[in-house]
């Protein structure tokens, strides 16, 4: 039997964004293409960033995005005054899934394996 591990918080905290869409599933194939060639190059760029995991429920439309930085303040800043790539992909996927404004709330991550 394995031994759980505890995380401590400390210095090296890190911040999950997440990130709620809904879109009609026909709409599956254009929003991967958003995410895989237009979002995820440009968070590469922003400063902070650590990573991105992307859920998928196909057949009900909807996705979850979990993008990963270094500290609070930028996963904040991120959504509001990200650079311009990054905003303009995001506004393309607003576009895409037929909303005006994203579903986002950051969390801090306790614990990663």
């Amino acid at each position: 039997m394995r031994t759980p591990v505890v995380a401590q918080h400390d210095a090296q905290a890190m911040y999950a964004q997440l990130i709620e869409l809904q879109f009609e599933p026909e709409r599956l194939d254009e929003v991967e293409r958003l995410v895989h060639f237009e979002l995820l190059p440009a968070l590469r760029e922003e400063p902070g960033f650590s990573g991105a995991t992307e859920l998928l429920d196909q057949g009900g439309g909807k996705a979850l995005l979990v993008l990963l930085w270094e500290t609070e303040f930028e996963a904040h800043r991120a959504s509001l005054a990200g650079s311009a790539p990054f905003q303009l992909a995001f506004a393309t996927i607003l576009q895409a899934v037929g909303s005006d404004r994203l579903a986002a709330t950051v969390w801090e991550v306790r614990a990663r394996a």
